[in-house]
């Protein structure tokens, strides 16, 4: 791997797999598709092909006549904090959902006494099944108190969808029933899938999720009001969900990013509570943020939480407004380029699949009059915020870009939140230019036919979207050097440069993987060079797909270089059998599993003299995924990571090519590594002797991509 990297706008996670399978290569001058790198609605996750997005039902009924037989606290409450515990494959899988009762549990037990003036009260369910620690059913709905260092069950029934917002509904209202307070706080637990996708992954009911419009719904037939709704769970920290939360709170608690697998941390901020059932919200809300950023800087992920004011979002909203009417006349005036260019390099969250970038961040790129307004105001709703992510700021937003497909699905929400027409407005025209490289709607149909295709806004841009630069781009020598025969102002309009390397082995072409890339001469030309250095697990080399790469920051000012990205491996482990199992009659099974590895990598803090980083740093796997069962869990989210154990063993796979450009079969590459005690060993590692050939795929500001033919380097 090069070290002089770049970020030029990163198309994560969903195109890299695209370009390393679905897309192909080229060889010889000639494009040719890899049709064996698995279903393509499955390679593509996040937004597209989400199964069981939908929920199975949508009732929100208020269901009155059971409120009359609610039994009623009769003490005095100052603070009742209700979590909506949809356990999911977090629960199933790592026990997440448990190990946050057991740190409530915790706090009690440091406060001496479980009486006190505040109540924890969980409603579970959404899981397949419940670690043992507090006997919880999966095939029930539960409500529960937490008593001290014990759950006590307080209501029971049926198992219910608990992404349908009936569910929330009830929960709610029966919970400001039983227990009057004098405020209470509400705490969404689950996979959270941002503006687009919304909260919640019930494993019952086959992945599905409340929308923000249903969360809305719920909301609004529980009539409660709460001191703070949080999320633990990914993506939430949007301008969408602080706005439509806005009636219903006075603060939203909120990540911008992917949250790591364990979440908040709840002993500290529910011990505040306990000794200070009074507490401002401001006071436990910065604990909860200042934990969560502590037990992740340990663990050493990346991660953002926000303390938000909700009274404060209206003036976000009107100076978000104000800046879309300044967006939609730079569009019309031609300005599209200047604005893509800024969308792709703002930073994005999810793996970039789920259409989210950072407000702020974006503002400050793309030179739009009126942004100093919007800027502040958001500084002034963030009440307390933490991250170690670059360009991270606290409050993210929706914004179309490379799943148009979904565009009219967020424009509906868009309008049932009531954003202003010139927002949606803006949008549209974005889009309808985007749409302008789709080889369906140039001929009159494709996007043409959404209700949010803007005529005037095609005809505008009809002949600047169109490609300037072949399909295969050439390359030619300058300066000794071999360089993408493109000008350093073509360059300078593409949004994405991703290198995928092949190693010749002497029979055929296997593929290590895609980088993104930017590796420019002093004249601007993408050189087409590499080192041989590549990615090892225990000394064996292995494909690896970049994801996403930025920049971590440290308290002290330090800058470390990040990157993630996957490994493919047959995962092979010996299963022993459930004791209470008598059917197996104590024989053991082996499983064998497709599995996505999440590799990272974080080099050494850049230094002031050079501005480069140094080519020592840390590097780790850090659980997997099933790649089976992605569609279902989530997709790539970091908090449903699985771990591996010792005794396990991987086949790292890669998928190969003859010398014809034909797909072969994919193939083991090396012999199995089997985990040890002390986990795997992530390396670089020089391929002595190793020939290899390269090939970049690109993309511009209006869609259009671009390939390069096969290269021997330098």
């Amino acid at each position: 791997m090069n070290g002089r990297k770049i970020k030029i706008g990163i198309i994560a996670g969903l195109l890299s797999v695209t370009l390393a399978g679905a897309l192909g290569a080229l060889h010889n001058g000639q494009l040719w598709a890899a049709t064996g790198d698995a279903d393509s609605s499955k390679v593509n996750r996040g937004l597209l092909g989400k199964k069981g997005a939908e929920t199975e039902e949508d009732s929100t009924k208020k269901t009155k006549e059971s409120l009359e037989d609610v039994e009623v606290y009769k003490g005095h409450l100052d603070t009742v904090i209700l979590i909506y515990m949809c356990g999911s494959n977090l629960e199933s899988e790592n026990g997440l959902g448990t190990a946050d009762l057991h740190e409530i549990c915790e706090a009690y037990k440091k406060a001496g006494k479980s009486d006190q003036p505040v109540k924890f009260i969980v409603q579970t369910g959404g899981c397949n099944e419940w670690y043992p620690d507090f006997g919880i059913p999966s095939d029930k709905s539960v409500r529960y108190e937490i008593d001290g260092e014990k759950l006590v069950v307080k209501k029971e029934s049926d198992i219910e969808n608990m992404a349908n917002p009936g569910t929330l509904s009830d929960f709610i209202s029966w919970g400001m029933a039983a227990y009057p307070a004098d405020r209470y706080g509400l705490i969404l637990w689950d996979h959270g899938g941002g503006s687009v996708l919304g909260f919640g992954a019930d494993e019952i009911h086959s992945g599905s999720m409340m929308r923000l419009q249903q969360l809305k719904k719920a909301l609004e037939t529980s009539e409660g009001h709460f001191s703070f709704i949080g999320f633990d769970a990914c993506l939430m920290g949007t301008v969408e969900t602080a706005y439509m939360l806005k009636p219903f709170a006075d603060y939203m608690i909120a990540s911008e990013e992917m949250e790591p697998g364990n979440g908040w941390y709840y002993t500290n901020w529910a011990g505040t509570l306990l000794k200070d059932p009074k507490a401002s919200v401001e006071t436990f809300g910065k604990q909860i943020v200042d934990d969560f950023a502590g037990s992740n800087e340990k663990n050493g992920d990346i991660y953002t939480l926000s303390l938000i004011d909700l009274s404060k979002i209206e003036a976000v909203y009107k100076k978000l407004m104000d800046f879309a009417g300044q967006s939609e006349k730079d569009l019309e005036a031609d300005k599209y380029a200047v604005l893509s260019k800024a969308r792709s390099e703002a930073r994005d969250f999810g793996n970039g699949g789920y259409e989210q970038i950072d407000i702020i961040d974006y503002v400050d790129r793309s030179g739009i009059k009126g942004g100093e307004p919007l800027k502040k105001s958001i500084s002034d709703a963030v009440v307390y915020f933490k991250t170690n992510i670059k360009n991270a700021n606290g409050l993210a937003m929706y914004y179309p870009y490379d799943h148009l497909e979904q565009y009219g699905r967020m424009d509906q929400l868009l309008e049932t939140l009531q954003f202003d027409k010139v927002y949606r407005d803006y949008f549209s025209g974005f889009c309808t230019v985007m749409a302008q490289s789709d080889d369906a709607t140039k001929k009159g149909k494709g996007y043409s036919s959404e209700e949010w295709y803007r005529s005037d806004m095609e005809r505008e841009y009809e002949k600047e979207a169109l490609a300037k630069l072949p399909a295969l781009l050439p390359y030619k020598k300058t300066g000794g050097k071999t360089v993408i025969d493109i000008t350093p102002e073509d360059f300078d309009r593409m949004t994405y440069c991703g290198m995928t390397v092949w190693l010749d082995n002497g029979t055929n072409y296997m593929e290590m993987g895609v980088e993104h890339w930017s590796e420019n001469t002093d004249d601007g030309y993408v050189v087409a060079d590499f080192d041989n250095i590549w990615i090892t697990i225990n000394d064996a080399f292995v494909p690896f797909y970049m994801q996403d790469m930025g920049l971590k920051k440290t308290d002290d000012g330090k800058e470390y270089a990040y990157e993630y990205g996957y490994v493919p491996a047959i995962l092979t482990r010996t299963v022993k059998p459930d004791k209470s199992d008598k059917d197996k009659k104590g024989k053991e099974e082996i499983t064998e599993d497709y599995i996505w590895m999440r590799v990272e990598i974080v080099t050494d803090p850049f230094t002031d003299d050079d501005a480069v980083e140094d080519t020592t740093g840390t590097a780790r796997v850090c659980g997997y995924w099933i790649y089976d069962d992605m569609e279902s869990e989530g997709g790539d989210s970091i908090r449903n990571l699985k771990q591996l154990k010792e005794g396990d063993e991987l086949a790292f796979v890669a998928y190969t090519y003859n010398y014809d450009g034909e797909y072969e079969e994919p193939c083991q590459m090396g012999d199995p590594v089997t985990v040890q005690k002390n986990g795997l060993e992530v390396s670089y590692c020089m391929m002595e002797g190793a020939s290899t050939c390269i090939q970049f795929t690109l993309e511009d500001v209006y869609g259009n991509i671009y390939y390069t033919d096969w290269v021997r380097p330098d």
